[in-house]
């Protein structure tokens, strides 16, 4: 059998890893799309997550990764922990701005023009372009956190087997870059100022953000090498 070629091993590790960024993106829109359900609480409690969570440890973001599973560990004696969780959920990103820490691209940068400004017009004319609809029972704009998340781990899934690395690569940068990190370290800011109950909520904004730039790293790199 012929050895695997330095591109052969590249599309491998591509797809390897692709498979586990968009299970990471996927993870990551839930938690922002509604509050943790009680048994969804459970399977962290238990220790489920520890694989994510050294995952996170293992691309540099111990910090961030240790910080949320120390808020979780805090959940563990809460009676009805889920429902104080979901009172910080609803604190953070159902309220006002000054409450708590939107979870909109519109509330962020030049724009902060709230519900419906110029970012949501732009995403809602993305999504139509993609040909892609909203759940009918997710009642939120274009522009919250996870449609971009969702939106995110579509693309990777999308190109998984892609044999053109550089373009795929490209592609997703470019919708972090343009439609994410020009306002999400406004908003993981935004999380550390307000003061929940618990540091659930901050800490996974810590490590959104801490995820996100790595992961734009990652793919300019991919990029570079994929250009002969």
């Amino acid at each position: 059998m012929p050895e695997p070629t330095p591109v052969d091993q590249n599309l491998t590790e591509w797809a390897q890893l692709s498979e586990q960024r968009a299970f990471v993106y996927a993870w990551l829109s839930t938690l922002y799309a509604a509050e943790v359900h009680e048994h969804m609480l459970a399977s962290y409690l238990a220790g489920q997550a520890a694989p994510l969570f050294d995952g996170f440890s293992v691309l540099g973001l111990r910090t961030e990764a240790q910080r949320l599973q120390v808020a979780i560990t805090t959940l563990h004696d809460i009676p009805n922990a889920h429902l104080e969780l979901a009172a910080d959920f609803a604190q953070m990103f159902l309220l006002d701005k000054k409450a708590g820490a939107l979870p909109y691209a519109s509330a962020y940068g030049a724009e902060q023009e709230g519900l419906y400004g110029p970012a949501e017009e732009r995403m809602r004319t993305f999504l139509a372009n993609a040909s892609l609809t909203i759940q009918n029972e997710f009642k939120e704009p274009p522009d919250h956190l996870a449609i971009y998340l969702a939106v995110m781990e579509r693309l990777v899934t999308e190109q998984v087997h892609t044999t053109d690395v550089s373009d795929a690569a490209h592609a997703q940068a470019s919708f972090l870059d343009d439609a994410l990190l020009s306002w999400l370290p406004e908003f993981s800011s935004r999380n550390q100022t307000v003061s929940p109950r618990f540091d659930f909520y901050p800490a996974l904004a810590a490590l959104l953000l801490a995820f996100v730039e790595d992961d734009a790293k990652y793919l300019y790199e991919e990029v570079r090498i994929s250009i002969p």
